[in-house]
């Protein structure tokens, strides 16, 4: 093999290189969006569940005011008297 013959091969076999490293860029950019896809996902998950939280805690307090106003109305019908 002649030194040209050796510099055309090592230069198909850059050539490849090249194209095999363009088709990963490629890749990794697509990778790229999809991570951030993912974390706009999470975030907006993480505002549901703030929100579902939220509500969950109001239900509750609701539900324990309900309960006490229940307590209080059942001694005053009992007694005739507020606590």
């Amino acid at each position: 093999m002649t030194d040209s013959e050796k510099l055309d091969f090592i230069l198909s076999e850059m050539q490849g290189m090249k194209s095999e490293m363009q088709g990963m860029k490629s890749e990794i950019q697509g990778m790229k969006e999809k991570i951030d896809k993912l974390s706009m996902g999470q975030l907006e998950i993480k505002k549901e569940i703030y929100m579902i939280n939220r509500k969950i805690s109001d239900t509750y307090n609701v539900a324990l005011d309900a309960l006490g106003t229940s307590a209080e109305n059942r001694t005053w019908l009992e007694k005739g008297t507020l606590v």
